[in-house]
Protein backbone atom coordinates (compact mmCIF):
# COMPACT_ATOMS: atom_id res chain seq x y z
CA UNK A 1 0.00 0.00 0.00
CA UNK A 2 1.09 3.37 -0.64
CA UNK A 3 2.05 5.81 1.92
CA UNK A 4 -0.48 8.28 2.41
CA UNK A 5 -0.30 12.03 2.55
CA UNK A 6 -1.54 14.36 4.92
CA UNK A 7 -2.98 17.44 3.32
CA UNK A 8 -4.91 20.52 3.72
CA UNK A 9 -8.11 19.25 1.73
CA UNK A 10 -8.91 22.69 1.18
CA UNK A 11 -11.86 24.57 -0.26
CA UNK A 12 -12.71 20.76 -1.80
CA UNK A 13 -14.43 19.92 1.26
CA UNK A 14 -16.80 22.29 0.82
CA UNK A 15 -18.57 21.17 -2.41
CA UNK A 16 -19.35 18.09 -1.06
CA UNK A 17 -22.51 17.46 0.36
CA UNK A 18 -22.01 15.81 3.37
CA UNK A 19 -19.70 18.48 4.59
CA UNK A 20 -21.73 21.64 2.63
CA UNK A 21 -23.72 22.40 6.47
CA UNK A 22 -19.98 22.19 8.51
CA UNK A 23 -19.05 25.31 10.39
CA UNK A 24 -15.19 26.73 9.24
CA UNK A 25 -14.17 25.37 12.61
CA UNK A 26 -15.65 22.11 11.87
CA UNK A 27 -14.49 21.46 8.30
CA UNK A 28 -10.94 22.71 9.88
CA UNK A 29 -11.35 20.12 12.31
CA UNK A 30 -12.06 17.47 9.12
CA UNK A 31 -9.53 18.24 7.08
CA UNK A 32 -6.93 17.33 9.17
CA UNK A 33 -8.23 14.01 9.87
CA UNK A 34 -8.54 13.40 6.11
CA UNK A 35 -5.07 11.65 3.66
CA UNK A 36 -4.93 12.41 0.16
CA UNK A 37 -4.40 9.33 -2.20
CA UNK A 38 -4.02 9.47 -6.14
CA UNK A 39 -5.86 5.99 -7.39
CA UNK A 40 -4.99 4.54 -11.14
CA UNK A 41 -7.87 3.81 -13.12
CA UNK A 42 -8.90 0.05 -13.23
CA UNK A 43 -8.21 -0.20 -9.68
CA UNK A 44 -10.60 -1.51 -7.21
CA UNK A 45 -11.46 0.78 -3.87
CA UNK A 46 -13.68 -2.27 -2.16
CA UNK A 47 -15.13 -5.23 -2.73
CA UNK A 48 -18.51 -6.06 -1.98
CA UNK A 49 -18.96 -8.47 0.66
CA UNK A 50 -15.15 -7.13 2.17
CA UNK A 51 -14.71 -5.67 5.59
CA UNK A 52 -14.62 -2.10 5.62
CA UNK A 53 -12.12 -0.58 6.57
CA UNK A 54 -12.08 2.92 5.42
CA UNK A 55 -14.17 5.76 3.75
CA UNK A 56 -13.49 7.47 0.88
CA UNK A 57 -14.39 10.79 -0.35
CA UNK A 58 -13.76 11.53 -4.35
CA UNK A 59 -11.77 14.56 -5.35
CA UNK A 60 -11.80 14.38 -9.01
CA UNK A 61 -12.64 11.54 -11.53
CA UNK A 62 -15.40 8.88 -11.29
CA UNK A 63 -15.86 5.86 -9.92
CA UNK A 64 -18.64 2.92 -10.67
CA UNK A 65 -20.69 1.20 -8.05
CA UNK A 66 -21.82 -2.18 -8.69
CA UNK A 67 -23.65 -4.65 -6.53
CA UNK A 68 -23.73 -8.37 -7.70
CA UNK A 69 -22.14 -7.19 -11.24
CA UNK A 70 -25.04 -5.16 -11.54
CA UNK A 71 -24.01 -0.87 -12.65
CA UNK A 72 -25.57 0.61 -9.29
CA UNK A 73 -24.13 4.18 -9.75
CA UNK A 74 -21.29 6.39 -11.58
CA UNK A 75 -20.06 8.27 -8.87
CA UNK A 76 -17.68 11.39 -8.82
CA UNK A 77 -15.92 14.57 -7.12
CA UNK A 78 -17.71 15.08 -4.11
CA UNK A 79 -18.84 11.37 -3.67
CA UNK A 80 -18.63 9.93 -0.32
CA UNK A 81 -18.13 5.87 -0.13
CA UNK A 82 -17.48 2.80 2.62
CA UNK A 83 -18.90 5.01 5.07
CA UNK A 84 -21.59 2.89 5.75
CA UNK A 85 -20.16 -0.08 6.98
CA UNK A 86 -18.18 1.94 9.51
CA UNK A 87 -21.60 2.48 11.32
CA UNK A 88 -21.50 -1.61 11.07
CA UNK A 89 -20.06 -4.07 13.66
CA UNK A 90 -18.02 -1.55 15.88
CA UNK A 91 -16.76 0.16 12.65
CA UNK A 92 -15.78 -2.69 10.40
CA UNK A 93 -18.83 -3.45 8.66
CA UNK A 94 -19.05 -5.46 5.36
CA UNK A 95 -19.03 -3.75 2.11
CA UNK A 96 -22.26 -3.87 0.31
CA UNK A 97 -21.26 -2.93 -3.43
CA UNK A 98 -17.73 -2.86 -5.43
CA UNK A 99 -16.60 0.71 -6.40
CA UNK A 100 -13.56 0.59 -9.15
CA UNK A 101 -11.99 3.86 -10.81
CA UNK A 102 -13.32 4.04 -14.04
CA UNK A 103 -10.96 7.61 -14.33
CA UNK A 104 -7.72 8.14 -12.13
CA UNK A 105 -8.80 9.38 -9.24
CA UNK A 106 -7.93 11.46 -5.75
CA UNK A 107 -9.79 10.75 -3.14
CA UNK A 108 -9.65 11.56 0.67
CA UNK A 109 -9.93 8.59 2.96
CA UNK A 110 -10.50 8.17 6.50
CA UNK A 111 -9.49 5.23 9.20
CA UNK A 112 -13.39 4.12 11.06
CA UNK A 113 -11.91 5.86 14.14
CA UNK A 114 -11.13 9.19 12.04
CA UNK A 115 -14.93 8.56 10.68
CA UNK A 116 -16.03 8.66 14.53
CA UNK A 117 -13.96 11.18 15.25
CA UNK A 118 -15.83 13.42 12.39
CA UNK A 119 -18.89 12.39 13.19
CA UNK A 120 -17.91 13.91 17.15
CA UNK A 121 -17.05 17.01 15.56
CA UNK A 122 -19.48 17.85 13.62
CA UNK A 123 -22.92 17.39 14.26
CA UNK A 124 -24.80 18.12 10.85
CA UNK A 125 -22.31 15.53 8.99
CA UNK A 126 -23.69 13.18 11.57
CA UNK A 127 -27.03 13.94 10.70
CA UNK A 128 -26.62 13.27 7.42
CA UNK A 129 -24.72 10.21 7.68
CA UNK A 130 -28.14 8.93 10.03
CA UNK A 131 -30.63 9.68 7.65
CA UNK A 132 -28.63 8.04 5.18
CA UNK A 133 -28.34 5.37 6.85
CA UNK A 134 -32.09 5.08 8.17
CA UNK A 135 -33.01 5.24 4.57
CA UNK A 136 -30.46 2.38 3.73
CA UNK A 137 -31.83 0.40 6.40
CA UNK A 138 -28.60 0.73 8.33
CA UNK A 139 -28.59 1.72 12.13
CA UNK A 140 -26.37 4.83 12.75
CA UNK A 141 -23.99 5.06 15.24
Amino acid sequence: MRTLKRTDVGEELREVALFSEASRSELAQIRGLLMQMPIAAGTVLMHEGAVGSEFMILADGTAEVRQGGRLLATIGAGDVVGEMALLQSAGRGYRNATVTAVTPLTVYVGTPREFRQILAVAPSVAEKVRRTATTRGLQAA
